[in-house]
């Protein structure tokens, strides 16, 4: 099932994540992609790293996935995923799509928050 948006052609979907680590915050905003691996990561405080994928085709949302990683010398280790499947609740009105989450990693258990929404925005 997948999730589809208001008949106004010029409308798509928006993911906005609000990531915070070390006091600071950061807002990731994600457009609808046909190609998950297509996304970057964002760093964060050279800590983690987050990437935020919403799949699908034009106003339909197939999936959306969130995904951390920690930072080590050697490569970033996934801490957390969460997958999101539709129905999707998306309006003109920016509306949660997560709660606020905590994800701790790293020796000294370091930790980063995020909590994402989802809005349909004209473009």
């Amino acid at each position: 099932m997948a999730c589809l948006l208001s008949t106004n052609s010029q409308a798509k979907p928006l993911l906005r994540c609000y990531v915070s680590y070390a006091g600071s915050m950061q807002t990731i905003e994600s457009q609808i992609v046909p190609d998950p691996y297509d996304v970057k990561t964002t760093d964060i405080g050279e800590r983690f790293t987050f990437k935020a994928v919403m799949v699908g085709k034009a106003q339909q949302i197939d999936y959306i996935k969130l995904y951390a990683y920690f930072q080590t010398r050697r490569s970033d280790i996934p801490v957390h995923q969460a997958t999101y499947r539709p129905p999707f609740k998306v309006s003109s009105k920016e509306s949660p799509l997560t709660p606020q989450n905590s994800v701790y990693a790293g020796d000294v258990e370091r930790e980063l928050q995020y909590r994402c929404t989802l809005q349909e925005v004209q473009q």
